[in-house]
């Protein structure tokens, strides 16, 4: 069982990703050190442009290639403003399993919102906890 006292925290940071350009999604991987479980402390965007979204939000999952959502599924609000941060401490409910087993490919997706006049850029990343 991993000791919870002393955890390597690692932040991902991915390149910049347009959330209204319909050119998504976006995929991105990350695994942690062999032997290690992980637990998802945050997953965010740093906004570049203010986001409008019409039908759809724009949103970060992480999960497996089987399950894209497993762990986390952050909800881009629209009017976001740039130069400001939305996190899970705006979408509460995103993280859906923080625990991630050792030896774990978790795969990161960023998907655009939908519909008419759509916008915002930002810089995904996340933060895990990892363990031994």
């Amino acid at each position: 069982m991993p000791t919870y006292d002393n955890p390597r925290t690692c932040t991902y940071s991915f390149p910049l990703v347009d959330f209204g350009a319909g050119a998504g999604p976006y995929y991105y991987a990350i695994k942690g050190p062999d032997g290690h479980v992980g637990r998802i402390v945050d997953v965010g965007i740093s906004v570049q442009e203010t986001t409008v979204f019409a039908t759809d939000l724009g949103h970060i999952q992480l999960g497996t290639a089987a399950d894209p959502d497993a762990y986390a599924k952050l909800n881009i609000a629209t009017a976001t403003a740039v130069k400001t941060v939305f996190n899970t401490g705006d979408d509460t409910d995103a993280i859906i399993a923080a625990d991630v087993p050792a030896d774990t490919d978790i795969v990161v997706t960023c998907t655009e919102g939908t519909g008419d006049g759509l916008a915002g850029q930002g810089v995904p990343y996340v933060v895990i906890d990892w363990f031994k």
